[in-house]
Formats: C-alpha cells, structure tokens, sequence
C-alpha cells in the first residue's frame, strides 16, 4: 500500500504536493487495557513520518450499542449530554494521541484522523428506507478504509477502527528506524458528576460533587447568578442572521480547590439557534444551523470562578447547570518495539 505525506491536509490518499514514505513494517500487537491493538507499520521520509494504528473490534459489542441508540433514538437527541454518552458507549468511537520517538528521536505530531470498517453483517442492523441491505455495505463502505483492511490483512469478522497520525521532524529526518518507541494517549472524556438549578435569587447555595473515579467530595458554593449579555459580533457570525446574547453569569467557588482537573460549569441546555434578519429588521424564525458557547473563567476575587449559561434572545428564570469532569477512559500505554525495512 502506497502511503504519502501531503501538506494539503490529504491524509488518506496522494496530493498534488506529496513525498511517498518508505514502509517499515512493526506487525505490533497488544492489549491497551480493553482494546485490542495492533500497528502494522511505520512510514518515513524527508517530509515527515506516519503511523499507523488499528483496533479491533467485536461484532457483538457494536451490535449491543446498536441495540441501545438505535437510528431513531440517535435522529433524537438534542442535548448534549446525551451526545456525550452515545459517544462514549459507542466502541468505534476512539480517539488518542501518540508520542512517538524513532531510534529515541522525538517527533512532533502534526495531525490525526481516523476511519472505521464494518462488516456487512453490522450494516444488516438497522433498516433503511434509502439503501437495501445488499447494496448498504457496497455504497456506505468507505473505500480507504476498505484499501486498509486489504493491505493490513485484517480480520474481516470484526469491525475495525484505523488511526493515521502524521508527524514532523523535530531534527534530521530519520529515514532508515530500527526502532520506535511510543506513548499511546487517550484523549480526556466529559463526565458529568452533578446536576442544579439555579435563578437569579440564588446566594451561597451549596451544592455537593462527587468526583466519579475518585470519590473526592466537593463543595460548590454558588454565591451569585445574574443576567447578562454577550454581543455575538466578538464572536463573527453570517451576514443577515441575528444571533442570541442574553444569558445568565455564575460566580461560583468550589472547596476543597482540586489539585488538577477542575469540573466545569456548563448549561444542560442548547442556545437558540440564530435567526435570519428581515428587510425591515424583524426576525424570521427558520433555524439557520445552532450556536453554542462555552465560556468560563476567574472572578474578581482570588478563588471565584464564573461560568456562563447558553445564549437566548429572551431572558431565561433558571438554569440547570451540570458540573463535568474530564477524565481520561485508559491510562497512558507505553511500549517499544523494532521495525524492518521491506
């Protein structure tokens, strides 16, 4: 299989501007910790390197996911809470960084994307008024990723996720490795931890966290929700569409003050989407795509923070908020192993 680096942002296939990269195969297989993991090569040149990096896995688990967000359930949700755990229980949703070294060289990762392969058997699951069951697996298959189950002689009785990082030279180009060392990374997750409402009467009311892996109670003191407004044009916007602005600000402390990994303080709810502006300036209310904002931050005395509601363009009575933790789903995997040229 010919891979290339492209400096257009190509990543699966060859650009106008492209090297091809040597192959040197690693045939590396083991477990980190629930996922099975296997690296067929590593590919080198004067441009920079790749990595490849495919899991497996089983049928039966993403049938069982299936089961549970099914295409109506999935068609439904709105909030993003729910979308947050329909990834997080998805097994093909996998995302992670790796820090690699060739012959104890560091390199600088410069991006990452990734495909899955699915067995027909996965695509006869649910039903689709657009495509057939026979020709469902022929016209939704992705073709690179078909390309690299060939290459890679992968097992075709499992679904598989495939992983391409692309690399940078921090130093001389290593063109000819003999060995490469790794640090697979896997990218922090949001948990929620707790839920609570709040109006703009609220003072000094607690609220108790729990930290979900460690168990460390916290405190949250909400000492004061007031109404604001955030003008969308810091933040761009299309010509002709109005945009919410008024929201609810949260000054809020929390004890004992964690060492690291802090919750945030986000809105259960959406922001309203804009609105396209009329001639005469009234708005219509055809929804034009949604908005979001996260925005959150220290307050004027030393340990208040402050976190801010999602955008509406009428004002809102309360809000319920939820505290989130970003939490790593595996630690970190390291591991070292050679390669050969072909």
């Amino acid at each position: 299989m010919d891979v290339y680096y492209n400096g257009n942002g190509n990543t699966w296939g060859k650009g106008r501007k492209s090297e091809k990269l040597t192959a040197f195969p690693a045939q590396k297989t083991f477990l980190w910790e629930n996922l099975d993991v296997f690296i067929p090569a590593v590919y080198t040149g004067k441009s920079g390197a790749i990595l490849d990096v495919c899991i497996k896995i089983s049928v039966e688990d993403m049938a069982a996911f299936l089961k549970k967000w099914n295409r109506e359930k999935r068609l439904s949700l709105h909030a993003n809470e729910d979308f947050e755990q329909m990834e997080k229980e998805n097994p093909c949703c996998i995302d992670f960084e790796a820090d690699m070294r060739l012959n104890d060289e560091p390199l600088k990762q410069r991006m990452r994307a990734s495909l899955v392969w699915y067995p027909e058997e996965v695509y006869f699951l649910e039903e689709s008024d657009e495509f057939t069951p026979a020709a469902r697996s022929a016209d939704m298959q992705d073709a690179d990723a078909e390309k690299l189950m060939t290459a890679y002689h992968c097992d075709r009785n499992f679904c598989w996720y495939f992983g391409r990082l692309v690399y940078n030279w921090n130093n001389e180009p290593v063109l000819f490795p003999q060995k490469v060392s790794l640090v697979l990374k896997a990218m922090p997750e949001p948990v929620t931890a707790a839920h609570f409402t709040t109006n703009l009467s609220c003072s000094d009311e607690k609220v108790k966290i729990i930290h979900p892996a460690t168990g460390q109670e916290y405190v949250l003191t909400l000492h004061e929700c007031e109404e604001t407004e955030i003008p969308f044009s810091g933040f761009g916007g299309a010509k002709g569409m109005c945009y919410p602005k008024l929201c609810q600000k949260l000054s809020y402390s929390i004890s004992p003050k964690p060492e690291q990994n802090s919750p945030d303080i986000l809105d259960c709810t959406n922001s309203d989407q804009p609105r396209r502006e009329t001639a005469s300036g009234s708005m219509i209310t055809q929804s034009c795509g949604p908005t979001a904002i996260f925005a959150a931050g220290k307050g004027s005395l030393p340990d208040l923070s402050v976190a801010f509601s999602s955008l509406h363009f009428e004002p809102v009575q309360s809000v319920r908020w939820r505290a989130v933790f970003q939490m790593k789903p595996r630690e970190d995997a390291v591991l070292s192993f050679p390669c050969l040229s072909l």
